[in-house]
């Protein structure tokens, strides 16, 4: 009896063993992509997406004598487009979604052509869709041959416009179905984020007064407002794809007006629409912040200050450190007191000879605060050209202020004299007045354009471009 007892617990015992190591071993993987790729054998394949305009790799599977390979992990993939990367750095696309587990197969060469999937609808239906915008876009290329060619027959052209309408028609209508059918699908976000809004149809006869300039306001009010209308903002796998970044560019970069008045408003409310989703909120925020804080056009860092100053600043970026949250604070308030628009900060500087002068008191319809160094080899090249500038416009209304940015009096004085600098020239000997931080000088030179008002109308423009505003302005 004792024996039978010690048996059955031994047998119970056993069967949860066999059981748990049953359950262990038959676990089923987050995710699964087995890749065979015919003429590829006894080498390595990667597993990258793609990240705005960036790719990233985040696997890695051997390739054995057979040419199958099998990227596998415990925890899911976040949706996006993937690639498959070869040994030689080419790459095949593949979507990864809500079904991780899934088999491509293809060839060493003509990827596309070869391609095929198994129980992978959604990647089924991309390869189509590949296929098809690959030969729409041959089209496009033959006609666009044809049209350089039929320049001079207005006939034959007028034909060729027609093919080109009927080429985006017959596009638009492939993405329409495409979104249609497969709803919920991520391939059915992804398309449909790609395509433009419709602008509703203007209505006022053509011959209203400014007809074309009421049409281009009616066509740019309603894409300022509804552009991103086609883009679900909740769904962060269209991060990883390229479509996002180019339509977030496109928008800022050709759409809006250039201004930061403009431009302002529409960036925050795009930052709020992508708080729909906390990885897209991070994305957007953080690109549109590098974008402005580093841009080439004029005013953009108003936009930058605006954007850091209510998330940053704010309190909303939980994923910044404080180290970097006080050199953004710093960046701030080196950038504030000097935007277009705003009155320019008053200096009171004396001149060589220790006579004072206020800017706020300048009298002028354009006054010039031109920062600059003797030793400067910028400054060289520019100083000379800004004293044409000021020889031809001064009597009809242009005022010079010079900020000499370093405390060599001699050679200062030296150079006034011998170039014939005769405008305002002031400097700061005991550096208390802090230009450098209210102009965020940096480095010379640096040219500010004022109004009558002393706002800053323009800045850190050359002189080229500063001739070409005076001529409107002082003609």
């Amino acid at each position: 009896m004792l024996f039978k007892i010690i048996t059955m617990r031994r047998l119970v015992i056993i069967l949860v063993l066999i059981v748990l190591g049953f359950s262990v071993f038959s676990q089923k993987s987050a995710y699964q992509i087995e890749v065979q790729i015919d003429g590829l054998k006894d080498t390595s394949l990667l597993l990258g997406y793609h990240y705005g305009d960036k790719k990233f790799v985040c696997d890695t599977a051997q390739i054995n004598s057979k040419g199958v390979a099998v990227f596998t992990g415990d925890s899911l993939l976040k949706g996006g487009i993937y690639l498959v990367i070869l040994p030689d750095k080419t790459y095949f696309e593949v979507i990864v979604a809500d079904n991780q587990h899934f088999t491509v197969k293809t060839t060493k060469d003509k990827f596309l052509d070869n391609i095929k999937f198994e129980k992978s609808e959604e990647n089924d239906l991309f390869v189509d869709y590949q296929r098809f915008m690959i030969d729409m876009q041959k089209r496009n290329r033959e006609l666009s041959e044809q049209m350089k060619e039929s320049l001079k027959d207005s006939v034959k052209s007028q034909e060729l416009r027609a093919k080109f309408e009927a080429l985006n028609a017959e596009v638009a209508k492939f993405w329409d179905n495409l979104v249609q059918a497969h709803s919920g699908m991520f391939i059915a976000s992804m398309v449909k984020a790609m395509k433009a809004v419709d602008v509703p149809e203007f209505t006022l006869p053509k011959e209203t007064p400014k007809y074309d300039s009421l049409r281009w306001a009616h066509s740019y009010q309603f894409n300022k407002i509804h552009y991103f209308d086609n883009i679900d903002l909740a769904d962060s796998r269209l991060l990883r794809t390229p479509i996002l970044e180019g339509k977030i560019n496109t928008y800022f970069d050709r759409v809006l007006i250039p201004h930061p008045d403009s431009i302002i408003p529409q960036a925050i409310a795009l930052i709020e629409r992508a708080k729909a989703n906390k990885e897209m909120f991070q994305y957007v925020l953080s690109f549109l912040v590098g974008k402005f804080q580093t841009s080439d056009r004029m005013g953009m860092d108003g936009v930058f200050v605006a954007i850091a100053e209510k998330y940053y600043l704010g309190g909303e970026v939980w994923w910044v450190d404080q180290k970097i949250l006080d050199k953004f604070k710093e960046r701030v308030e080196a950038l504030k007191p000097n935007l277009i628009g705003k009155v320019a900060p008053d200096l009171w500087l004396p001149n060589p000879f220790g006579q004072y002068y206020r800017l706020s008191e300048i009298k002028a319809k354009v006054t010039i605060v031109y920062f600059w160094d003797t030793e400067c080899s910028h400054c060289k090249k520019v100083t000379p050209e800004l004293r044409k500038i000021y020889d031809k416009y001064k009597a009809k209304g242009l005022e010079i202020l010079g900020v000499y940015t370093q405390g060599n009096q001699p050679k200062w004085m030296e150079y006034l004299s011998k170039n014939e600098v005769t405008w305002i020239n002031v400097w700061d000997p005991t550096f208390s007045s802090n230009f450098r931080n209210l102009y965020d000088i940096y480095s010379t030179p640096v040219i500010f354009v004022l109004d009558a008002d002393k706002r800053i109308v323009i800045k850190r423009i050359s002189v080229e471009t500063l001739n070409q505003y005076l001529e409107i302005e002082l003609k």
